[in-house]
């Protein structure tokens, strides 16, 4: 009798200690995001990965953002931070209204953890109507609206007008999984914005010294209005 009892104890304390373990494991691999609890978003936030993970379970691979769904961004190192290290979430080019924005760290295709927020995106300002429209320079062409400044099918820069008619330009926005930001997370820049008297050409020049050359090779110069 005592056999059997002895081996139905040791048969619970193992399914017991089996239980804890597995719910400690379960628990111990999540993730939050620096834009938790928003119910609405401003036009510029940076949206940082936070996960808590267990040494025993491994590290983070990867941190995948989705928005609505779609493959926004992936992060491979850590700061986990959507756009690069340091970049911006610019929400110009989503529709006005409710989207769900997704946080999935991976460690690997069975362990994973996800955090899951809605929140709502508010309507960009318009930009001024003397600046709004087509630009073109050397075959080039520049678009400006609402969205940013857009060159080319996928190079869009954050843009925020100064009551003295100049702008601040910031990195490119971040519109597909894999795109490499321009000049990585380069600090917003001033520029100089000066219209002709008819406002068909603008001549663009740089504030001080812009860190990102590529941004400064794109924009600076004189643009004639396309229509």
């Amino acid at each position: 009798m005592r056999p059997r009892l002895a081996t139905i104890i040791f048969l619970i304390f193992v399914i017991g200690a089996s239980s804890a373990l597995a719910g400690r494991n379960d628990a111990s691999f999540t993730v939050t995001s620096s834009l938790d609890g928003k119910t609405v978003l401003p036009v510029r936030s940076h949206w940082i990965a936070y996960p808590q993970i267990d040494s025993s379970q491994g590290q983070v691979a990867e941190v995948d953002y989705f928005i609505d769904g779609f493959h926004a961004w992936t992060a491979h190192s850590s700061p986990w931070s959507y756009g690069d290290s340091g970049n911006w979430l610019v929400t110009t080019i989503l529709k006005p209204g409710l989207h769900t924005f997704t946080v999935r760290a991976v460690v690997s295709p069975d362990t994973v953890a996800v955090d899951k927020f809605k929140a709502r995106v508010v309507a960009p300002p318009k930009p001024p109507a003397r600046l709004a429209g087509s630009w073109s320079r050397a075959g080039r062409t520049l678009f400006i609206a609402k969205t940013g400044w857009t060159i080319g099918p996928n190079q869009i820069f954050d843009a925020r007008y100064l009551a003295n008619g100049n702008a601040v330009l910031g990195p490119e926005i971040v519109d597909r999984p894999e795109q490499p930001p321009t000049c990585g997370a380069n600090p917003p820049q001033s520029w100089k914005l000066v219209l002709s008297t008819r406002g068909k050409r603008m001549r663009l020049r740089t504030i001080g010294s812009d860190p990102c050359r590529a941004r400064l090779a794109a924009l600076n110069g004189t643009w004639t209005r396309a229509h």
